[in-house]
């Protein structure tokens, strides 16, 4: 269903092709601009830089706005890049346009939308990261193995001196010699000799994997399809022991060189005008067909949970679903009966957000493709964002199905290693000190005076991008649980909720942006 249009030509002519926008990245309120030419070409337009830097890219004039394309907007807020720093100039970020995501049916999706949105341009190159310590043990050193019988008819090789696999070391290598790793066994030269001995046959192994992963939703290699490996030297990022693994899959787009600010801008004013709920943004850019919590189809929830083929989990349907007055009361087997709204609206908002979530939330990708065929196991509805607008965006969309007091149990501020010294300082001006549990300090934080101070920063991230209170301060502010001293990125806000929401709502998410694609998902996921 069509729910409202991107004007490129209209809103590039407003605007005199001088693009400007704002971008959160690393908790830091950052600046994005770019002047672009533009040419007539019959229903699309090709725009440029201005500079004469960059690609001429060809883009729809008018882009039409269904639920799987709002709903890309947002998997790409969570999961693609927005660019780096310029170095010439603090504040302003160089956005680049790439994507990073491992489930292959998400993978498909998106390059189905790259492909809407920038038609005969964009080239793509899927790329697969990997620490080399992988292959050194377990299903890696098996991998190995399996693929040195099949191409040399024997096993995998002894591992030679550095000296013999790589004669002339460079830079790199002497830096990696030097780095010291106490809790590994062996040295950095047997390491870095595994790394250039095998890495051949390591990124044949990965290629292979990745090419016939994309086959199978049918992505085939193509002159506009790349496929490559990269393994980094052992123990140099994430894997800390043999057979350890830190993969990233990630999807580099070329052909777009230069349009990183019109593609930010897009998907910024669509977020902007959900959040806001105004039919138009400031510039034209994007336009609702009405306004956006008027516009989308209405699903009957009892209809859908009754006959719609999204409405499953492992083949069955919820042991009860009936009528409550103006509500519903609902119950999966082995699960709690709960309380939902009769009918739901697809709008702008709605459509947002289930991308957001395939991107940002703790349910495991893959569980959600396969739900619909065989036992999920146990799901959990959890949502992490440093961003107060994805959070409002988030309870808003829980409350258009489940009732307020259902849609979130408790909420925590996770604070990553490289921050702690603010957690020091706060305890300070408290005159206290920072006490953590668990094993390795990365429990519950234990000093009351400084989850408090956090929570108070939390509650204003949270109301920042509103005229008004955020839901998050208005209806749970008293739900704060604690501070969390884990990982090592920015402070963020970790909500969760009961895991009866997940049977419910994860089926309507799944529709929302696979419905008008894939008519059975029993038999074509997986």
């Amino acid at each position: 269903m069509i729910l409202g249009y991107l004007n490129i030509d209209e809103y590039l002519r407003t605007v005199q092709g001088r693009v400007v926008g704002c971008v959160i990245t690393d908790a830091k309120d950052r600046q994005y601009r770019r002047e672009y030419v533009c040419d007539d070409a019959g229903d699309k337009i090709v725009v440029r830089r201005e500079d004469g830097n960059g690609d001429a890219v060809s883009i729809p004039k008018i882009i039409e706005l269904d639920e799987s394309l709002v709903a890309f907007f947002g998997l790409y807020s969570g999961d693609g890049a927005k660019g780096s720093e310029d170095r010439n100039e603090v504040g302003r970020i160089v956005p680049t346009i790439s994507f990073s995501q491992k489930e292959k049916h998400l993978v498909r999706f998106a390059v189905d939308q790259f492909r809407r949105l920038f038609p005969g341009n964009i080239r793509f190159t899927f790329s697969l990261g990997e620490d080399s310590a992988y292959f050194m043990a377990g299903d890696g050193l098996e991998r190995l193995n399996s693929y040195y019988l099949e191409t040399t008819g024997s096993g995998t090789p002894a591992t030679k001196a550095l000296a013999v696999v790589r004669p002339n070391i460079n830079d790199k290598d002497r830096q990696y010699i030097a780095e010291v790793r106490p809790d590994v066994a062996g040295t950095n030269e047997e390491h870095l000799a595994f790394y250039y001995q095998h890495q051949e046959a390591m990124e044949a192994i990965f290629v292979a994997e990745k090419t016939a992963e994309l086959a199978s939703v049918g992505i085939q290699p193509a002159d506009d399809i790349k496929i490559t490996a990269s393994l980094r030297r052992p123990f140099k990022k994430g894997a800390r022991q043999p057979g350890g693994s830190s993969r990233s899959d990630e999807i580099h787009l070329g052909g777009l060189n230069g349009v990183g600010e019109l593609f930010l801008k897009m998907m910024h004013e669509i977020e902007d005008t959900a959040l806001r709920d105004v039919q138009t943004s400031s510039q034209g850019l994007v336009r609702w067909i009405a306004k956006p919590s008027e516009v989308g189809q209405t699903l009957d929830l009892l209809d859908f949970f009754t006959n719609n083929p999204f409405g499953k989990i492992n083949r069955e349907r919820p042991a009860k679903i009936a009528l409550d007055g103006d509500r519903l009361l609902g119950q999966w087997r082995r699960s709690s009966e709960i309380r939902l709204r009769r009918h739901l609206r697809i709008d702008p908002l709605w459509c947002y957000v289930a991308g957001l979530y395939l991107a940002e939330g703790s349910t495991p990708k893959e569980a959600l493709f396969k739900m619909f065929g065989e036992n999920p196991g146990a799901m959990a509805m959890g949502f992490t964002s440093s961003e107060g607008a994805s959070l409002e965006l988030m309870l808003r969309t829980l409350r258009k199905v489940f009732f307020p007091e259902d849609c979130l149990e408790a909420w925590k501020v996770k604070v990553g290693s490289q921050y702690f010294p603010e957690l020091v300082v706060t305890g300070l001006k408290h005159g206290v000190s920072m006490l953590r549990g668990g094993a390795s300090g990365d429990g519950k934080l234990r000093t009351m005076e400084v989850s408090l101070a956090i929570k108070q920063w939390a509650l204003e991230v949270a109301d920042a991008p509103l005229d008004g209170a955020s839901l998050l301060s208005s209806e749970y502010a008293d739900r704060y649980s604690h501070v969390e001293p884990t990982g090592s990125g920015v402070a963020r806000i970790d909500f969760w909720a009961s895991s009866t929401l997940c049977r419910w709502y994860f089926p309507l998410l799944m529709h929302t942006v696979f419905g008008g694609i894939v008519a059975d998902p029993m038999e074509e996921f997986y």
